[in-house]
């Protein structure tokens, strides 16, 4: 893998894993089954796709690496601002503790003080681009995985989930093919008691080649996966080491498991992208959006790219006009796809 197309293809892999599973996020597994027949493709909006906020953040994430010098705290102050000003062009379905804390740095609180305790997915889906920039950097990686994190989150399980998705985008970016490895990383990063018994089961059910759906029903997820951070880590980190090096079936896997769908694969693409040679030229046809388009993704990535390699690399420019009106198409969208699951099949 090219290392410099890890950061287009794991910013490439989150927009396409977030807009795949947005339009089934909160459905059952089995109503998303009964809904879909077919391959997964692109049916946010007459067929094409939309991205949420989770692929916002990571563009945030993006645009705050290439403006604060590698320094956190700068970084910290230049993502709170960035979240500032994207909490005002009104986006749909922001989580509640993510929005508290943007709330508390409207009122006045500084960056790093802000932040609420609770251990949703915000920061982690935040996370596999940190990984992808500091993959040869550990201690800078977790510097600034923290920083990211406690932004938002104060919960010391979302720290350990968001440093979770950013090594294992870091071992992507390197080429690293050990599941020991993996997993043993893993069992150093999770001290909380929450996630002993999880990691243990991935590590016996991937050696006992569970698929995706038998691990997810044992795991008590057989509805969905929840948007608490230590359950969607440990479904992401299954799927990926499970059926690494096939981004599409990772994808797949993810939004079928049901619950919230649009984060669990934004984070699983955003990883497994940072590996993969090449995506799926059809998802990538139908994924229509503005301002954040293919285009300037792809041009943030490759900035990312020169920045990592120690170039002075300028921000690319975006339409930030466009947000308001997006956001309104976006939350109509989302009313008539609300409005649709009144219908059966259930």
């Amino acid at each position: 893998m090219n290392p410099n197309l890890s950061p287009i293809h794991s910013l490439l892999g989150t927009a396409l894993g977030d807009s795949l599973g947005l339009p089934s996020e909160g459905m059952s597994r089995s109503r998303i089954a009964k809904r879909w027949k077919g391959p997964l493709e692109q049916r946010f909006l007459f067929g094409h796709g939309m991205i949420s906020d989770d692929t916002e953040h990571t563009i945030l994430i993006s645009q705050a690496l290439l403006l604060c010098g590698n320094d956190p705290a700068v970084f910290q102050r230049r993502l709170a601002g960035k979240l500032r000003w994207w909490f005002a062009g009104l986006p749909a379905g922001i989580g509640l503790a993510t929005a508290k804390a943007i709330i508390k740095l409207w009122i006045g609180f500084p960056p790093g003080r802000n932040g609420v305790f609770s251990a949703g997915n915000g920061p982690v889906m935040r996370a596999p681009i940190l990984g992808v920039h500091f993959s040869n950097d550990s201690g800078r990686r977790a510097a600034f995985v923290r920083a990211s994190t406690l932004l938002t989150h104060t919960d010391p399980k979302a720290v350990e989930a968001a440093m979770m998705a950013a090594d294992c985008a870091a071992f992507a970016t390197n080429g690293e093919l050990s599941r020991d490895v993996i997993l043993d990383r893993m069992k150093e990063i999770t001290v909380s008691p929450e996630w002993k018994q999880p990691v243990e089961r991935i590590e016996a059910s991937l050696a006992a080649g569970t698929s995706v759906k038998q691990f997810a029903e044992e795991m008590g997820f057989s509805k969905g996966v929840s948007g608490y951070a230590v359950h969607t880590m440990i479904m992401v980190l299954f799927i990926w080491l499970r059926h690494r090096g096939d981004f599409c079936l990772i994808v797949s896997e993810a939004v079928a498991c049901g619950g919230d769908t649009d984060s669990v694969a934004a984070i699983a693409g955003g990883i497994a992208g940072a590996e993969a040679e090449s995506l799926m030229p059809e998802w990538l046809a139908r994924l229509s959006d503005r301002p954040y388009t293919l285009d300037y993704i792809t041009r943030l990535g490759s900035a990312l790219a020169e920045s990592r390699e120690g170039s002075l690399v300028s921000l690319p420019s975006v339409a930030n006009w466009l947000i308001i009106p997006r956001n309104i198409v976006f939350f109509l969208a989302v009313l008539s796809h609300g409005f649709r699951r009144i219908f059966p099949p259930y």
